[in-house]
């Protein structure tokens, strides 16, 4: 259940007094960068069970892999063949040092807490499992970079399938964004599983607000949302010889975020919604890149932006977990009457 904040006075028409809520800003931090990109896919028809990959699938379909920094030919993969499933195999990342990143590794309880989290709430098909990425040994363990370039170790991977089968071109790019998520930016997966596990933050909420903290860049989000330019200082570090942002206290997190509404609005939605009610081209029928961002952008136009202690009052929660504007407008309305009465108490970190 999402958390709510907690009220230490009864309300009066003069004020509510609320405790402040406190989150660890070692985990939800703003030092994080993107790392480095990396996917191996392929389109191919199948009538088989989509929770199990075939042994040594790779291997027999090794003329029709693409490995990439991206998925962007992935939708003519499917248009030109008629394919009904995707293989995708995803490689987990051990930064070297001399590669200006932020160097954070999840760990399997945390890759595996990730994928559980994102099933529960349907950013990824439920036939996917969980503990599918493991580690590979040391004595296996190779460069995951293409060009020659050694940037980084393959310390661990997983191969997974999608079934397209009445799936949307933006639903495909959620799936697989919230796999990748935990190679290239391994601490969002890492803020939000903490912000709704251990502070019981409502999921979609987290999800925004973790974007704006922990994402310096927008090339592989499903959001257009991320770290603003300028948010924090660029500090240099000789051991590296890099520069990485400079980390903010909770204080000066809330001073510089404000979190769309809207926005979890149309992410909550769209999973939750019959695929193609959003994004009504089928997969089949998609050119050549996503639209995911865009789609989303367009499901809500519920404008209001909430301080971070504001998502947890109950009627934002409401507003975001809302069928429709006209009932999250009503939320949004109902807690303007009370928002200039909130009064917030310091609480113990």
């Amino acid at each position: 259940m999402d958390k709510v904040t907690k009220e230490l006075k009864p309300s009066t028409h003069k004020s509510i007094i609320r405790e402040k809520v406190w989150i660890d800003t070692k985990i939800v931090n703003t030092t994080y960068k993107h790392l480095i990109n990396k996917v191996t896919y392929c389109a191919f028809r199948s009538d088989l069970d989509p929770s199990v990959v075939p042994e040594g699938f790779a291997k027999d379909n090794a003329s029709k892999m693409s490995t990439g920094v991206c998925f962007a030919g992935l939708l003519n993969q499917i248009k030109n063949a008629e394919n009904n499933r995707v293989y995708f195999k995803l490689e987990v990342a051990k930064p070297k040092k001399s590669y200006p990143a932020s160097g954070v590794v999840l760990t399997p309880k945390e890759r595996s807490g990730w994928l559980s989290l994102a099933k529960k709430y349907r950013l990824l098909p439920p036939y996917i499992d969980e503990n599918t990425i493991e580690d590979i040994p040391e004595e296996k363990q190779r460069s995951t970079d293409s060009g020659g370039i050694e940037r980084s170790t393959a310390i661990a991977s997983g191969e997974f399938i999608i079934d397209l089968e009445g799936l949307s071109p933006t639903m495909l790019y959620i799936y697989l964004s919230t796999i990748r998520n935990i190679r290239e930016d391994p601490g969002f997966p890492r803020a939000v599983s903490y912000l709704v596990n251990e502070i019981g933050m409502n999921f979609f909420a987290a999800y925004v607000f973790s974007s704006f903290v922990t994402l310096n860049s927008i090339g592989h989000h499903i959001l257009d949302t991320f770290r603003p330019y300028g948010m924090c200082k660029e500090v240099y570090q000789q051991d590296s010889n890099t520069y990485v942002s400079e980390a903010l206290d909770l204080k000066a997190i809330e001073a510089s975020v404000s979190t769309p509404i809207g926005k979890a609005i149309g992410l909550q939605r769209i999973v939750n919604s019959d695929p193609l009610k959003y994004d009504s081209m089928g997969i089949a029928k998609a050119g050549y890149g996503f639209n995911c961002s865009n789609t989303i952008n367009k499901i809500s136009k519920v404008s209001y932006s909430a301080s971070f202690q504001e998502l947890f009052d109950k009627d934002i929660i409401a507003a975001i977990m809302s069928k429709n504007d006209e009932e999250a407008e009503k939320y949004i309305t109902r807690f303007g009457s009370k928002k200039n009465r909130i009064k917030y108490k310091e609480a113990s970190k």
